[in-house]
C-alpha cells in the first residue's frame, strides 16, 4: 500500500499501528475497505507476524477496524470516538485534563523520543518559526506538535486520549477561546515561545525541563482563559 514505509526495531507494533491509523484517518482507506493481509503487511513493514498482529489487535480495540474470520481485516469507522459527547464537555474540563496530562506526555516524550519522531518534531518547530515570522497562529501546527509528543512518548494510550481531547476542542466555545487568547497578537508570541522551549527540551532529552515548561504552558492557558 502506498504511504507505508519500513519501521525500526523500537516498539514495532506501535509504529505499525500509527502508520495504518494515519492511512485510515487521511482517507487512504474508506469504511468497508479491506486492509492488506498479514503477509502483505509483514512485507510492507519488513517485520515478522507478531508486531503486525499486535498492531491489528490495537486497531480493533480502538474501534477503527474489524477482523472477519477467514476474510480479513476491514475498516469499521474513520473516527475512534463518537461525536455525541463533544458539546457536553466544558472548556474548563478540557483545560483541567490537559494540565494533568500534557506535562507527563512531554516528560515521557523527552525520555523516549525516537530519531524518526525527532525529525518530525524539528519539522513542526520549523513551521512554528515560519508562522511566527508571518505573525499567524496555525491550529494545525499546534495540534501536530502535541500529537507528535504523544507519539514520541511511546505510550499508545496517550495518542488515543489526544484524539478525544482534540475532538472536544472542535466545539464553538473553544474556537472563541482561541480567538481571544493564542490567536490574539497579545498572546501569540508567548504561545510560540513556549512551544519552542518545550520542543527543544524534548529534543535534548531533558525530561524534567520538558515537564516543567509544559506545566507552565498549561497553567498560562488557564490564566489566559479567565482573563
Amino acid at each position: 500500500m502506498q504511504g507505508f514505509s519500513p519501521v525500526s526495531s523500537s516498539k514495532l507494533y506501535i509504529q505499525i499501528y500509527n502508520q495504518i491509523r494515519d492511512a485510515i484517518m487521511k482517507g487512504s482507506y474508506s469504511v468497508g475497505d479491506k486492509l492488506p493481509s498479514e503477509k502483505e503487511l509483514c512485507q510492507i513493514f519488513n517485520v515478522s507476524r507478531v508486531p503486525v498482529r499486535e498492531a491489528l489487535s490495537a486497531l480493533e480495540l480502538s474501534g477503527l477496524v474489524e477482523s472477519v474470520h477467514g476474510a480479513g481485516v476491514y475498516v469499521k469507522q474513520l473516527n475512534v470516538v463518537s461525536n455525541d459527547w463533544v458539546h457536553a464537555i466544558d472548556p474548563q474540563e478540557i483545560i483541567r485534563v490537559r494540565q494533568i496530562l500534557e506535562p507527563e506526555v512531554a516528560r515521557d516524550a523527552a525520555a523516549n523520543i525516537s530519531e524518526t519522531e525527532k525529525q518530525r518534531l524539528r519539522e513542526i518547530l520549523e513551521r512554528f518559526h515560519r508562522e511566527a515570522g508571518q505573525e499567524i497562529y496555525s491550529e494545525k501546527t499546534d495540534e501536530d506538535f502535541h500529537r507528535c509528543l504523544a507519539r514520541a512518548s511511546g505510550n499508545q494510550l496517550y495518542v488515543v486520549l489526544y484524539d478525544m481531547i482534540w475532538k472536544a476542542m472542535e466545539q464553538k466555545m473553544w474556537n472563541m477561546i482561541r480567538e481571544r487568547t493564542i490567536q490574539s497578537e497579545f498572546y501569540r508570541q508567548g504561545n510560540y515561545d513556549e512551544h519552542i522551549q518545550i520542543g527543544n527540551a524534548v529534543l535534548a532529552g531533558d525530561a524534567e525541563a520538558a515537564y516543567s515548561i509544559m506545566k507552565l504552558h498549561m497553567e498560562r492557558l488557564e490564566t489566559r482563559y479567565w482573563k
